[in-house]
């Protein structure tokens, strides 16, 4: 074969790569959007997407009722359903699929030279999937992440590109995301990107602080935009009142957000979830030196073959053990349909960020950029659970930069052969050299085991319905949720107590109160809360309870119909579980409110309206024809 014939094949296997290449990207692409608008469909969360609508639908028609920790999500989500009111809860969902989108775009745009067009694209694909294990409706915490990701990839680029401009936009993104929600105050931490860099490359001191100065300036201009916008919608009161309120939970011993339990539950969450990691780690090294023995076999006496490959089977037993063993070290957090997937992926991901970083630090051939874009990805997961008491519960929404960059470390180790000669080169002094094949084979088996565990995790995480897609086939009649499924015991529940409610109050002129986690009854009855919409909240003192209750028989002529939720509608509405649930409920005191509750109903000749296995509807006796006083054996069982 001459020259030209071998640059020929040369030339068609480069145009066969790309080709390749560009249908793995229309693949990746069309996975990226495709995934969470179909999930968009699916699903009817009453509890967290009700106090989302709630909040959306009173930000100025009942501010007094809505919480201001997220002023600015509240207000984009107000005016969304101003324009697509008509879409109903499905119009939310839908974007949250665009900010998604737009999160997609400015991770690949900014990273993906530095990490790989398919790496980028394919770590993207995982933070989607992961992230569309939480709520479908548009919500705070994404648009948290959303603005974190624009925070750290303009800070990314100042430092990197050194254009101060990009320090400006960071700066005004970082009051966006405090506005969006106010303890990603913790944003400020970003500046570590400045610090670092000024250190590891031995900056300017003055270049350094004109970064930290112009970042300062976006900050201080959004906020003097904001607080004007909050001025003249005569909503400053609100805002204010909101902070005292909460540096008053963060203060009070003992509540679950309160400055101790929050420094607790992310210390001790990431930790365990970097020992899952570790644990993992140290398997696929024990698991590469049991397959590297299969792939050394040649040359070696027969005898000493059947020794080899019988040792190199133990040695892969207990490698997967261990990668088994590491996915339910730490125990399931006591959520409904939860899962140890998200501590157990973060654990890994933080494991082979921070080696890839220490790599690009000390290694002669590093990347400084690659350092500061290790650091954003750690970064970003740390601070969406910043502030949160649920530990890595929300840690599933920040895999956006991580994921991509620990793709692309994979990647450049497994199919880099100047990596594999760089690990040679240390180990061939004890006498040792890792085959390519053992790396390969290696690779391949704990994507399996991972691929399996990751499919688990965002099957069974966090659906609030029902475990089984394929039970998700049934519609609630409303306006507010068309277009979207649901399972045929929530449907039913759901559609027995709107048509209850209906024939009941016409003219919805009456107040509603619900003693649950129904808080999405409000919403579709389009009825007015007659106090705080989540009276079982733990944060919902009794005391404050009781002066929201003198203040709405100030407000209201009439007292509130009033749905009892029998069980806990996070834990969905199967049948296996369902008298479980009711049992619960039943013993559930809610820190005395019950009995409250329950004098409330009988003080007022509150009578049973409608009952169905998950709800009870209880009217007064003003505006009932029913002379039912059976429902305590519902609320207590007696």
């Amino acid at each position: 074969m001459n020259k030209e014939q071998l640059l020929s094949k040369k030339e068609q296997l480069l145009s066969k790569k790309e080709q390749i290449e560009k249908i793995a990207k229309i693949v990746l692409i069309a996975g990226i959007f495709l995934y969470p608008f179909l999930c968009s469909f699916f699903g009817i969360d009453l509890g967290d997407t009700g106090i989302h609508m709630f909040n959306y639908e009173n930000i100025y028609s009942n501010p007094d009722k809505v919480g201001f920790t997220c002023y600015l999500t509240n207000v984009l989500a107000w005016g969304w359903l101003q324009i697509f009111g008509g879409l109903g809860i499905w119009g939310l969902n839908l974007l949250e699929v665009i900010v998604e989108m737009v999160m997609a775009f400015a991770v690949y745009k900014v990273f993906h030279k530095y990490l790989g067009d398919l790496q980028t694209l394919f770590g993207i694909l995982i933070a989607i999937m992961a992230s569309d294990t939480y709520l479908n409706i548009f919500n705070y915490h994404q648009f948290n992440v959303f603005f974190l990701i624009l925070i750290l990839g303009f800070e990314f680029k100042a430092v990197v590109e050194k254009k101060f401009k990009y320090s400006f936009v960071a700066g005004i993104f970082l009051t966006l995301v405090v506005f969006s929600r106010m303890g990603s105050i913790t944003a400020l931490v970003t500046c570590f990107i400045y610090v670092f860099s000024y250190l590891y490359n031995n900056e300017d001191v003055k270049y350094f602080m004109k970064h930290l100065g112009v970042f300062a300036g976006g900050v201080a201009a959004t906020f003097g935009v904001l607080a004007a916008f909050l001025a003249i919608t005569g909503q400053v009161e609100y805002f204010i009142n909101n902070i005292f309120r909460l540096s008053g939970i963060a203060s009070t011993a003992g509540s679950g957000y309160s400055i101790e339990n929050l420094w607790s539950t992310f210390i001790f969450g990431n930790l365990d979830a970097i020992a899952s990691g570790v644990i993992y780690l140290a398997a696929s090294m024990i698991l590469l030196l049991g397959m590297n023995i299969l792939f050394s076999l040649k040359g070696i006496h027969p005898k000493k073959i059947i020794l080899n490959i019988a040792f190199s089977a133990v040695v892969i037993g207990i490698a997967v053990y261990m990668l088994v063993y590491a996915y339910d070290v730490n125990t399931v957090p006591n959520w409904p349909q939860m899962t140890t997937g998200p501590s157990f992926f973060i654990g890994i991901l933080y494991v082979v960020t921070f080696c890839y970083v220490f790599f690009n630090m000390y290694s002669k051939n590093g990347n400084p950029d690659l350092i500061i874009l290790g650091i954003c990805a750690i970064m970003l997961p740390l601070l969406t659970i910043a502030g949160s008491n649920t530990g890595t519960k929300h840690v599933i929404l920040a895999f956006w930069i991580i994921a991509p960059f620990a793709v692309s470390a994979v990647c450049r180790f497994v199919f880099s052969k100047a990596a594999l000669e760089a690990v040679n080169a240390m180990t061939e002094k004890y006498g040792l050299k890792i085959r390519h094949g053992a790396v390969l084979a290696c690779t391949g088996i704990i994507l399996v085991c991972m691929g399996v565990k990751f499919a688990d995790m965002i099957y069974c995480t966090m659906n609030f319905d029902s475990v089984d897609r394929s039970s998700l086939r049934y519609s609630v009649n409303s306006d507010k949720l068309k277009y979207m499924k649901t399972t045929e015991r929530e449907a039913d529940a759901v559609n027995g107590v709107l048509d209850c409610i209906n024939h009941l109050d016409e003219e919805k002129e009456r107040p509603l109160m619900v003693f649950g986690g129904a808080i999405l009854m409000y919403s579709l009855n389009e009825m007015e809360s007659y106090v705080q919409p989540w009276v079982t909240n733990p944060n919902y003192t009794e005391e404050k309870l009781k002066e929201d209750l003198k203040l709405a028989k100030e407000n209201w002529e009439e007292k509130p119909v009033v749905i009892f939720c029998r069980t806990n509608n996070y834990y969905g509405f199967e049948e296996y579980n369902y008298d479980a649930l009711i049992e619960s409920e039943l013993y559930n005191q809610y820190n005395g409110k019950k009995d409250w509750f329950m004098k409330f109903l009988h003080r007022n000749d509150y009578r049973l309206e409608y009952a169905n296995d998950y709800y009870i509807v209880l009217a007064p006796g003003d505006m009932t024809k029913s002379e039912d006083y059976d429902y305590n054996w519902y609320i207590v069982g007696e």
